[in-house]
């Protein structure tokens, strides 16, 4: 049985490289886990997802604790003895700036409306937590800009195990019920809270905080945020992306959001009235239409469902049989069957079957779609 890890990321979150002998390893699916004596790798836990890097040549992929003991999944086999280990240690910085700033938006929430912190997600690309009450983006907005002040207040960030007897007497959050081992992360007066992940030392290494969305999630709020780096790179995303509206749109950034909307109310209105004019189209095309007692399967290019539905309901008052009205090409055709004569709800399996098609409808029109030719559709029905 392996003794406990010794954890360096409780000594010194900045820790990036150290020396650690490999005691163990075992193969498992897909790699090995390695056991060291002491680790500076933060294993999946608390919601934070874990470390990778590498140990000697041997890339780390995952890391887990159980009982004490951190195992470090690798794609290959390191030798027992000592090696050079090195995480990545640019992600970690980011998940530790993105960390620290969810205790200040949580401690932030907590003190102005008494809402606990019940879930956290800390992954590569995105960071989430539910807090078990309900929040507006009013309410948000207050929170964040007070999160940024104690940023820019550079407040010192102290991470330490209480002595258990003083535990007690001290005002803290926790999402566990948990009395021994505890670790706590004291930002100034803004927070304390029980956490076991690596933390910034100080607020102004987060840079900023920025609340980008939310919703109502089981009673609470679930809200997406940034931080640090993480921050930087969606405020890139967000400032490209604007910039190339400007450019579609020929208007100044600062201008695109009222731009955009006079457009897409242009374009709606435009859409209304090119699909009154089509439906149009449809019955003048339908007012052509020849009387007959025959059924008749009519070809009609690129229209569409209600426009085929417009067609019928004029043209099958002139045919005495079946109407089919179809849109597309050979084994891709949409469809309106119409009939004042015919009951099409107890034919419709029979035309399906006949016609691989599918669909439905009322006794005097059905829709659907068939995969056979246009001589196979008139074969059948012009009979």
């Amino acid at each position: 049985m392996s003794t406990k890890t010794e954890k360096l990321y409780y000594q010194n979150a900045y820790i990036g490289d150290f020396y650690a002998s490999v005691i163990e390893v075992s193969v498992i699916d897909g790699g090995y886990d390695v056991i060291l004596d002491k680790t500076a790798f933060f294993p999946e836990e608390g919601g934070q997802s874990a470390d990778v890097g590498f140990i000697a040549e041997s890339r780390v992929l995952q890391v887990y604790e159980k009982d004490g003991v951190v195992h470090h999944i690798t794609d290959t086999e390191p030798t027992l003895g000592e090696h050079w280990c090195s995480i990545e240690f640019e992600s970690r910085f980011e998940k530790m700036q993105c960390h620290t700033a969810e205790h200040i938006l949580c401690g932030i929430i907590h003190s102005l409306y008494g809402f606990d912190n019940v879930g956290f997600h800390l992954g590569e690309d995105e960071v989430t937590f539910d807090v078990d009450g309900v929040l507006d983006r009013a309410q948000l907005d207050r929170i964040e800009e007070m999160a940024n002040d104690v940023v820019f207040s550079n407040i010192q960030v102290e991470a330490y195990f209480p002595p258990e007897n003083k535990l007690p007497y001290i005002k803290y959050r926790s999402k566990l019920d948990i009395s021994e081992g505890v670790r706590l992360v004291q930002i100034g007066e803004v927070d304390t809270c029980a956490c076991c992940a690596p933390h910034v030392s100080y607020t102004g290494e987060i840079g900023i905080i920025k609340i980008l969305d939310f919703m109502k999630h089981r009673g609470g709020t679930r809200i997406w945020m940034v931080a640090g780096k993480r921050a930087l790179r969606d405020y890139r995303a967000r400032y490209e992306n604007i910039k190339k509206i400007s450019g579609m749109l020929s208007t100044p950034q600062s201008e695109v959001a009222t731009t955009l909307e006079a457009y897409v109310t242009e374009t709606e209105s435009l859409k209304s009235g090119l699909k009154a004019a089509r439906l149009r189209i449809a019955e003048l095309e339908a007012g052509k239409v020849k009387k007959t007692d025959k059924s008749k399967v009519f070809l009609l290019s690129d229209f569409s469902i209600p426009e085929l539905i417009a067609f019928s309901n004029i043209a099958n008052l002139k045919v005495g049989g079946i109407t089919v009205a179809l849109s597309g090409c050979d084994g891709d055709y949409k469809y309106v069957i119409s009939s004042h004569t015919v009951d099409l709800r107890s034919m419709t399996k029979e035309i399906n079957k006949a016609l691989s098609g599918r669909g439905g409808g009322r006794t005097e029109m059905i829709q659907g779609s068939f995969s056979a030719t246009l001589a196979g559709i008139r074969a059948f029905f012009e009979k």
